[in-house]
C-alpha cells in the first residue's frame, strides 16, 4: 500500500468516526427532548376551513399529537362532546377557523337551543368600547346605536335599539378595517331575538355609525330611560347647565 492509499484509508476512518459521533449526538439530543417533553396527548385538528357559527362534525377533524408537557385539559379538546353541556346538541365554531387549527375550548361552543319563533343573529361590536371584557355568555344588555345626520337640518341621534336582551355567545377578538383604512378590534356577539327585534338590530348594524352594548345589572334593568338622545337634546342640556350668574347676565342684556 503506497502512501496515497494509506492517507485515503486514514481519511475514511476519520470520516467514519465523525459520522458515528454525529449519529450518537443526534440520538442523545432526541432522547433528551423525549425525556423533556414526556409522552404525547391527543388533540383535534381541523381538516377544512370553518366559517363563524357553523357546525363542526367528527369528519371535519383529525387526531393530532401534542406533547403532554404542553397539553392543558382546560385549553385543548380531545373530543367534541367535551364542550357539550347537553347530549345531542351540535358543536359550532365561535369565530372563523382555518384548516390546520388545533381546536381549543374558546374556539368551539355549543349551538344555542332556539325556541319556536326565535332567531339567532350575530353582529360585530367594537371590542374596546362595545364589550370591554365585561360582557359574556348569558349577560343581559341594552344595545345602543349612533346614527349621524343624514341631511342638512336633520339631527344626529343616539338610540337604544333593544332593551334587556340576552347574549348567547361572545366570540374571539378579531380585526376590521373601515372605509377610511383605520383598523380596529372587533368581536362577534350573538343574540337570541324575536323576528321583529332581529330586523331592528340588522337595521342598526347596517346604518348606525357605531354600536355599543350597555351591561344590565343582574338585579334588574330598572327604568331604561328615553329611547333617543339627539343633538337638540344636547344643546338644551348644555344651555340648562350654564351658571346662574351667566343666565342672569343674559336676562339683563335682553
Amino acid at each position: 500500500m503506497n502512501p496515497r492509499q494509506r492517507r485515503g484509508v486514514l481519511l475514511m476512518i476519520v470520516a467514519g468516526i465523525g459520522a458515528l459521533a454525529v449519529f450518537f449526538t443526534v440520538v442523545s439530543y432526541v432522547n433528551s427532548l423525549n425525556r423533556e417533553l414526556g409522552t404525547y396527548r391527543t388533540a383535534l385538528r381541523l381538516t377544512e376551513d370553518v366559517a363563524p357559527y357553523q357546525p363542526i362534525s367528527e369528519d371535519m377533524v383529525e387526531e393530532y399529537q401534542v406533547p403532554a408537557r404542553f397539553f392543558d385539559e382546560n385549553t385543548f379538546i380531545s373530543d367534541l362532546t367535551e364542550i357539550l353541556e347537553q347530549p345531542g346538541r351540535q358543536a359550532v365554531s365561535s369565530t372563523y377557523l382555518a384548516e390546520g387549527s388545533v381546536l381549543q375550548r374558546s374556539m368551539v361552543i355549543e349551538a344555542p337551543e332556539l325556541e319556536t319563533g326565535e332567531r339567532e343573529i350575530a353582529i360585530m361590536v367594537d371590542a374596546e368600547t362595545g364589550v370591554a371584557g365585561k360582557v359574556g355568555r348569558q349577560s343581559r344588555v341594552d344595545i345602543y346605536g349612533t346614527f349621524p345626520a343624514e341631511a342638512e337640518g336633520s339631527e344626529s341621534c343616539a338610540t337604544r335599539v333593544l332593551t334587556d336582551v340576552e347574549v348567547l355567545e361572545v366570540g374571539q377578538v378579531g380585526s376590521d378595517v373601515n372605509e377610511n383604512g383605520t383598523q380596529s378590534s372587533v368581536v362577534p356577539v350573538t343574540f337570541r331575538l324575536s323576528p321583529q327585534d332581529t330586523l331592528a338590530l340588522t337595521y342598526a348594524e347596517s346604518f348606525a355609525s357605531s354600536l355599543r352594548l350597555g351591561l344590565v345589572s343582574p338585579e334588574g334593568s330598572g327604568d331604561p330611560g328615553g329611547v333617543q338622545f339627539c343633538s337638540s337634546d344636547q344643546a338644551e342640556l348644555e344651555a340648562g347647565d350654564q351658571p346662574q350668574g351667566q343666565d342672569d347676565q343674559q336676562q339683563q342684556d335682553n
